[in-house]
């Protein structure tokens, strides 16, 4: 890979992040009255008019805004960490960046992942980290990872027959595999999606 070519991933990856952890209401495209306060669009590529809306609202910025409203319908999904976590994941897969590269960016970025606020509930997991047996409800929407589409809707009701252990962790918060009561399909939830 050449010196150009690794700058080029740098600067993206740069952007890509800065634009899927930067608010709605602080886009230059907000600004513009071209999306609303959710990211859904208002006014359509082409019917704007100066440079400066083009300019806040290009190809890119439509790619990554799709992208951004697709994680929102994850769990925790509007939550800065879910915001990082998904950006790291999917720069990390696609760019072959390095540990260290992703660490110069956010470095860069001025982004401190110590700092931030989970305010994740863990009264239902255990000291070695497991998940208490029980019957659980959902406080979000939980969507498929694949699609984006809710697949367990908040209110409905998870089961969990026996201590779960945690199939994977994002940024210190665990991810557990348990089985939604109405459509018997296995969902992914962290200890902040589920209430007694």
């Amino acid at each position: 890979m050449s010196i150009i070519s690794r700058a080029a991933d740098t600067y993206y990856t740069y952007r890509m992040l800065r634009l899927l952890t930067t608010k709605w209401e602080d886009m230059e495209a907000y600004q513009y009255g071209i999306i609303d306060k959710d990211g859904k669009v208002l006014r359509k590529a082409n019917t704007l008019k100066t440079t400066d809306e083009k300019a806040s609202y290009t190809t890119f910025h439509r790619m990554v805004f799709n992208f951004k409203r697709l994680l929102e319908k994850l769990p925790f999904g509007k939550s800065k960490l879910a915001s990082y976590a998904a950006a790291l994941f999917l720069l990390k897969e696609e760019t072959n960046l390095s540990e260290d590269q992703i660490k110069q960016v956010l470095h860069d970025m001025e982004v401190d992942l110590f700092n931030l606020d989970l305010s994740e509930s863990y009264w239902n997991v255990t000291p070695e980290d497991e998940l208490a047996p029980g019957v659980y409800n959902l406080n979000t929407n939980i969507a498929s990872p694949m699609t984006g589409e809710v697949i367990a809707k908040k209110g409905t009701k998870v089961i969990v027959p026996v201590m779960c252990e945690q199939v994977d962790v994002v940024f210190g918060v665990p991810i557990y595999k348990v089985k939604h009561s109405n459509t018997k399909t296995d969902i992914y939830v962290s200890p902040g999606d589920i209430i007694r």
